[in-house]
């Protein structure tokens, strides 16, 4: 009996652990606002959603080391105005503010980096609407942890080009 119930008690520690890790920032991370670019709003196996892109997809080239497709790196931020911007890219956690992500593809002078925030779920309607909004750009509310995992928090249209100003907030 013991062995059964310590059995179901490391079972849902494992999944409290996992829901932690996943959870963790969105509770501990500094947020930050970025740039967006939409791509394409519904997937036919996983569900409707706004596919993202951001600014900081395009990277500066690493300056030491050979970038290849798949590899962890850290991209150092700083704030524009209201957004962060991508100043460098390392394999190793920065100074100051950074995002972690992994190269996606290798081109002339810089590097596209997905962060795991590139998706954002919603109903039909909501996720074709707010592809439509965010045409003309948007801004997304993301919360970053101290070692880089990033969570998105909110996306909202900027209203530029539209006369709107509609500040989506899922």
């Amino acid at each position: 009996m013991r062995a059964l119930v310590a059995a179901l008690v490391l079972q849902v520690l494992v999944l409290l652990g996992l829901l932690g890790y996943a959870q963790y920032p969105l509770w501990f991370g500094n947020e930050v606002v970025l740039r967006t670019v939409p791509v394409d709003p519904r997937d036919l196996l996983r569900g409707n959603y706004a596919r993202l892109r951001y600014d900081i997809s395009e990277a500066p080239m690493p300056e030491v080391g050979v970038p290849r497709v798949g590899r962890e790196v850290y991209v150092q931020l700083r704030r524009q105005g209201r957004v962060w911007k991508a100043v460098e890219t390392r394999y190793s956690p920065p100074p100051g503010d950074f995002i972690r992500g992994h190269i996606r593809a290798v081109r002339v002078g810089s590097v596209t980096v997905e962060y795991g925030i590139e998706a954002y779920f919603a109903p039909k309607e909501k996720a074709l609407e707010l592809e439509r909004r965010l045409r003309q750009g948007g801004l997304a509310r993301v919360r970053i942890a101290a070692d880089g995992r990033a969570a998105l928090v909110s996306v909202e249209d900027t209203g530029e080009g539209t006369g709107e100003g509609a500040g989506e907030q899922p």
